[in-house]
């Protein structure tokens, strides 16, 4: 740990985006605190980056107050990922919505790194362990094991692992389109269920920039399902109309709307499939190449088993 100073650090927008956004109230204490008693904390580092301390810094900098650095070692960035969650997960101002996405988040990569260990893909064993593993890949089996040690450790159920999951992979999505939004559905200054946001992930750029304004003018999470559940069985590519009217002048809620619209695009995902598997020549692949296919076939295969044990618990 080095002596107390101001240094230039690194800020790294994904690792910003876990840490639990501080409301108006919560950063001005943090800043009369900080003014009074100085930087009691140091700022965790890794590779001159921030991973805990960002509110701190900036306050620092801009204040010019003297701060520690603690140095954190990581092998690589999903490491650093993994870390940063579980130290926000311990905390417990957090919300409820900011704690699923730090578990799905959790979850996705510690997976990853799991069957990276399994697999003892490093840089100097990586071909001839590949040459040797079997049929199975270990990436299905390392992450019914994440499942079960973060479910114990949360005390939550594997399928709502698999359900946060989705939501972190959601709202990584909408920071693409929408990096306002995402902080403040975290902070709950926007309440929008699970369901939603997974489904507004899933709408054109275009049409989730056109829904922000009626997020942001208090619509309800009600009037936001019918909007999207709308926009879902309309025809392909049509625009998204955001209603003038009263939203008691929209169509009726459809409950098979959803499952109709995912069994018309369930097709494409097989056509594709078959497509590259008559077509590419998976002996001239790269390792990388492979590797990502594998991760993310496990995922979708992880995502039908969730999807059918659904579909049997109400049969």
């Amino acid at each position: 740990m080095r002596e107390k100073g101001i240094y230039k650090l690194k800020i790294d927008e994904g690792f910003k985006q876990l840490i639990s956004p501080l409301s108006a109230e919560e950063l001005q204490q943090l800043e009369q605190n900080i003014i009074r008693d100085g930087c009691r904390e140091p700022l965790c580092v890794w590779n001159k980056t921030i991973v805990d301390g960002h509110n701190r810094y900036e306050i620092c900098m801009r204040r010019q107050i003297l701060f520690l650095i603690q140095y954190i070692f990581f092998r690589n960035r999903e490491e650093a990922i993994a870390w940063i969650c579980a130290n926000q997960l311990g905390r417990r101002n957090i919300t409820d919505e900011t704690r699923k996405y730090l578990i799905g988040k959790r979850y996705e990569t510690e997976k990853i790194l799991g069957a990276h260990n399994a697999a003892g893909t490093n840089q100097h064993t990586k071909k001839e362990v590949r040459a040797n593993m079997l049929p199975e890949p270990p990436f299905g089996i390392t992450a019914g094991r994440t499942r079960e040690r973060l479910g114990e450790e949360y005390r939550i159920s594997h399928p709502t692992i698999l359900k946060y999951e989705k939501y972190s992979q959601a709202m990584d999505k909408l920071s693409g389109i929408l990096p306002e939004l995402v902080p403040k559905i975290l902070s709950g200054e926007v309440r929008l269920s699970h369901e939603n946001v997974v489904d507004l992930s899933c709408l054109s750029a275009q049409d989730a920039r056109r829904m922000r304004q009626f997020l942001y003018d208090g619509a309800t999470d009600t009037d936001i399902r019918k909007i999207i559940m709308k926009r879902h069985i309309s025809a392909e590519n049509q625009p998204l109309q955001i209603p003038t009217g009263s939203i008691k002048d929209m169509p009726a809620y459809d409950p098979d709307a959803e499952i109709s619209s995912l069994v018309f695009t369930i097709p494409s995902w097989i056509s594709s499939i078959d497509r590259v598997r008559s077509a590419a020549n998976f002996n001239d692949i790269s390792d990388n190449a492979r590797c990502k296919l594998e991760i993310e076939l496990l995922k979708l295969k992880d995502t039908i088993e969730s999807m059918m044990s659904a579909i049997k618990g109400v049969i």
